[in-house]
């Protein structure tokens, strides 16, 4: 069944203003030609956009001749959405707009535990964090929480968490109130790979590594994060790499977490994943070492991905965002276990850093905005 008119021009109008919040700023017939719309359907919508305040005309094209076209800009702050990402020893802040340009993000050491103090202070801390911008509630579309664990299908409970050490599931309404707008709550791993999905380059299927204190991920098909049937899909750090090896957290033994932690590299610098880099660059050789074995351990866990599954895989969290300059090294690593000879290259590394779950778990409220356009 086809789609009424009433939701093709709706359609057409998040068309519209996705191209705008991707280029800025644009002449209607440039938007008419790219988009493959009639300029008096561009016109109508863009005039719908300057009408609600998500756009404005930003002057006449600069011109070397003939009639200057009016310029149509997108307003990126008309809302903002916020987001919250609780480890087990800090408290992640993030604010972007409709674009996704992230605006300010701030970290806290700040231990979990589950009890009123600690819920009481979170929403002190994120109050404080919106008033230090100076953004008032009512500018806040929407607040995303990611979490460290299972999260339920209705997104109103955590399931389980092995790092909280979650004993039974815990219920959020009864622990997050007074928050004047919409909350949703995400798995951490998860929230970092909707930080890369929600880009303009992002491909449309990919396997999200995400290499923090604890290894997590998510499997992207068709541009959407596949959850599997009880919402347990992209638990990565649980595939098994080394029979009887290691003892992951969870109590089990050979899992890749306790190889591909991002805690395995920073220990080794006080717990600074920048100074191991730093270290590492300058010959220490006891980093070195740890690092070549991280990565023989991510170049196996890289390849039971991509082999499995035939998608390309991109690499975030704490230790992914500083892995770009050592692609090289990890695709020599690939090379001794692939049994295709693939010419293109399916890793690379995600565009964000520490913020990375926190960014996803906001820009979720922004994507949100945009599909519920009218």
């Amino acid at each position: 069944m086809g789609l009424n008119s009433i939701e093709v021009k709706r359609q057409n109008k998040i068309l519209v203003y996705r191209y705008l919040l991707e280029k800025g700023k644009a002449v209607k017939p440039t938007i008419a030609g790219d988009l493959k719309l009639s300029l008096p359907t561009v016109r109508q919508i863009t005039g719908e956009l300057v009408e609600q305040g998500l756009a404005y005309e930003a002057g006449p094209q600069d011109s070397y001749g003939g009639r200057r076209a009016m310029e149509i800009a997108v307003v990126p702050d008309y809302r903002y959405a916020a987001g919250i990402d609780i480890t087990k020893n800090h408290i992640d802040f993030a604010l972007v707009n409709l674009r996704g340009e992230i605006l300010v993000n701030k970290r806290y050491k700040k231990g979990f535990e589950d009890s009123k103090a600690y819920w009481k202070e979170l929403k002190q801390m994120h109050e404080t964090f919106l008033k230090e911008q100076e953004i008032e509630s009512e500018r806040i579309y929407g607040l995303g929480i990611s979490l460290p664990g299972i999260i339920s299908k209705d997104q109103k409970s955590l399931e389980y968490s092995h790092i909280f050490q979650l004993k039974k599931p815990m219920d959020f309404a009864g622990r997050i109130s007074g928050y004047p707008y919409e909350i949703c709550f995400f798995n951490d791993a998860e929230a970092g790979c909707m930080a890369e999905c929600y880009t303009h380059q992002a491909p449309d299927e990919f396997v999200f590594l995400s290499l923090s204190n604890t290894v997590g991920g998510a499997i992207v098909h068709d541009g959407q994060i596949s959850k599997g049937k009880n919402n347990r899909s992209g638990e990565l750090g649980h595939i098994c790499i080394v029979p009887e090896g290691r003892l992951c957290y969870c109590g089990k033994k050979g899992h890749y977490d306790p190889y591909g932690s991002a805690l395995l590299l920073s220990e080794l610098a006080g717990g600074s994943m920048k100074d191991f880099f730093s270290g590492l660059k300058q010959g220490n050789e006891q980093y070195q070492e740890r690092f070549e074995e991280y990565l023989r351990a991510l170049a196996l866990m890289i390849y039971n991905l991509h082999i499995s599954t035939d998608l390309p895989v991109v690499l975030g969290g704490y230790a992914g965002s500083y892995l770009n300059e050592y692609l090289p090294k990890i695709r020599a690593l690939l090379k001794e276990k692939e049994i295709f000879d693939d010419e293109e290259c399916y890793i690379s590394t995600s565009r964000y850093n520490v913020e990375g779950a926190a960014v996803g778990s906001a820009r979720y409220f922004s994507e949100q905005f945009i599909l519920r356009l009218s």
